[in-house]
């Protein structure tokens, strides 16, 4: 690459702010009949658009139904993508990948057939993968032949797990389709590796026609699985002081500071409209999140806590060098256990920086590399227990010690996060929550990186919150175990280990106390770079947070959330 991630990655936060001009607000013309902006001439010219409102990438109010479904597959040209920056672009990163997806059309939604992690280059050393969401198909009068779609698009970084929201739209007709327009103005990213910013690109593509034999099973499955989501409910539905709203769309670093915000109240999501730094962003319920290190709550902590439940509790005191080979032979990971690595208390050298992170183990080219490069760190003075010493490799560990344990359990070839998926999160309805993975060249032996690198919608991220909030207990059926929970939650004896000042960590979950009035109540909960944050109060409620503009403290949304339903009656 023309500069190495981890050195970019390693720049100081007032070294990237001072190449930030600060929030400037997007006053640009919103969409009206007839369109001015992308029409069809314009979709099928060589000009890229600037950018514009999001609302001329939507359906409009005054759109009519479709009147040619689509079913087919599209191939994407790879095209260089105008994306200004104070610095290069690493390698591939202004790249459009070239790519071939199938969508079909119902009801007025635009689906794809492939809702996971696409790998476009197909294992070789590009940057972005792409997670797709539904869109829309529609008509409006002065495209004549033509039918309109749009649909939200994710770049996902193979790196460090940033998102990009992006949104794209074309014009077609029963035989082919338009140039394909797309605009990235949002993102969870690296804020001092100078990866926010705004992308636009005039994509070339084809259409290839194509009935599909499952077509009635897809969209049943599409269908059962839509009926499931959380429902959402304008945030302005609770928050009648308008405090809440206040802290998600406060101006940081740029004029959209949170990607998404919410609060969860007895079986609903009230959200607070998701912004873009040039309008609100089309799909709110598509809207992919790179949290970062949330992932080490969120699917790290999970997966032990349905590991915990299935094989029992000792899984906590199991020693890491019994299913980590590297470790066996060095003495600072003896008597380390999965609970120790969890809580960030093993006594061994590790931490964030670019020799303990972002070259042993973001830039490595497979699991086995990431291994050997940690069991090199060598050791801290103090026993395993004894002091908190924060470091996202520890979590990769545990990943590549589950990954052993569970084959030692279930058999050889059996993989210990598609029994997470599959009795975990299939069954809460979280089925596309997704995490980034090892780039072995070999797909079967990729783990999850588990430290960092999930890329929720809210829904999942609301239904794994809810799972945890409720003890691991769903529909009476005990998919987690209820004990550890109780102890990551504050709900026991137990507070965790110190941490920095004034917090506490337990099962990676952070706690700390809030004051509100006359009352402190300890929050719990999940925290990735940029200030990417899931709450738990003890009222019950949740709130969330996706950001990466570092929005240093939370207090103020706790106490504008407790106004809504109080911890402390």
């Amino acid at each position: 690459m023309r500069m190495s991630i981890g050195v970019i990655a390693g720049l100081t936060l007032a070294a990237a702010s001072c190449q930030l001009m600060g929030p400037a607000p997007w006053e640009g013309p919103v969409l009206t009949q007839p369109r001015a902006q992308l029409t069809a001439n314009q979709l099928a010219g060589t000009q890229t658009p600037e950018f514009l409102d999001t609302s001329f990438f939507a359906r409009p109010p005054w759109a009519s139904t479709s009147t040619v479904r689509f079913s087919g597959a599209i191939s994407f040209s790879e095209t260089k993508m105008t994306a200004p920056k104070d610095r290069d672009p690493y390698e591939y990163e202004d790249q459009f990948p070239a790519m071939t997806v199938e969508f079909i059309s119902h009801d007025g939604k635009l689906m794809p057939r492939n809702r996971g992690v696409i790998d476009p280059a197909g294992g070789s050393d590009r940057y972005w993968d792409v997670i797709l969401g539904t869109g829309s198909i529609w008509h409006e009068t002065d495209d004549g032949h033509w039918d309109r779609a749009s649909f939200p698009l994710h770049f996902v970084g193979r790196y460090v797990g940033e998102v990009r929201n992006c949104v794209a739209t074309f014009v077609y007709n029963d035989e082919q389709i338009s140039n394909v327009a797309l605009q990235c103005s949002q993102e969870t990213a690296v804020l001092d590796a100078q990866q926010l910013g705004d992308i636009r690109a005039l994509v070339p593509a084809t259409y290839r026609p194509e009935t599909f034999a499952d077509t009635a099973t897809f969209i049943s499955d599409y269908e059962r699985s839509a009926s499931s989501r959380i429902p959402f409910r304008p945030l302005s539905d609770i928050d009648r002081s308008g405090g809440i709203a206040d802290h998600f769309d406060r101006d940081i670093w740029t004029n959209a500071s949170t990607s998404q915000g919410a609060v969860y109240m007895d079986g609903t999501l009230y959200v607070n409209p998701p912004a873009t730094r040039h309008g609100p962003y089309p799909y709110p319920g598509e809207m992919r999140h790179g949290v970062f290190s949330v992932t080490k709550s969120m699917a790290g902590a999970l997966a032990m806590f349905y590991f915990a439940e299935r094989y029992g509790e000792g899984i906590f005191n199991e020693f890491i060098t019994d299913y980590v080979p590297a470790f066996a032979g060095r003495p600072e990971w003896q008597g380390v256990t999965f609970s120790h690595a969890l809580n960030m208390v093993t006594g061994t050298r590790a931490g964030e920086g670019g020799d303990l992170l972002y070259y042993p183990l973001e830039l490595a080219p497979d699991s086995e590399t990431a291994i050997h490069n940690i069991a090199g760190f060598g050791d801290f003075p103090e026993s395993p227990g004894e002091q908190f010493n924060y470091a996202t490799t520890n979590t990769f560990v545990i990943s590549y010690a589950l990954k052993n344990y569970v084959e030692q359990r279930e058999g050889s070839g059996v993989h210990y996060w598609d029994l997470v998926r599959e009795n975990v999160l299939e069954p809460i309805g979280a089925e596309d929550f997704r995490v980034l993975l090892t780039r072995d060249t070999d797909p079967a032996d990729r783990i999850p990186i588990l430290g960092l690198g999930a890329f929720p919608t809210l829904d999942s991220a609301a239904k794994i919150a809810r799972l945890i909030a409720n003890e691991g207990e769903h529909e009476g059926r005990q998919i987690l175990n209820r004990s550890r929970i109780r102890e990551a939650l504050g709900r026991t004896g137990w507070e965790g280990y110190p941490a920095f000042s004034g917090l506490r960590y337990s099962h990676s979950f952070w706690s700390k106390e809030v004051q509100v009035g006359l009352c402190r109540p300890t929050i719990h909960y999940m925290e990735g770079l940029g200030d990417n944050r899931v709450l738990f109060f003890p009222s019950g409620l949740l709130s969330f947070q996706f950001t990466d503009e570092f929005d240093d403290t939370f207090n103020r949304l706790v106490r504008a959330v407790e106004r809504v339903r109080s911890s402390c009656r």
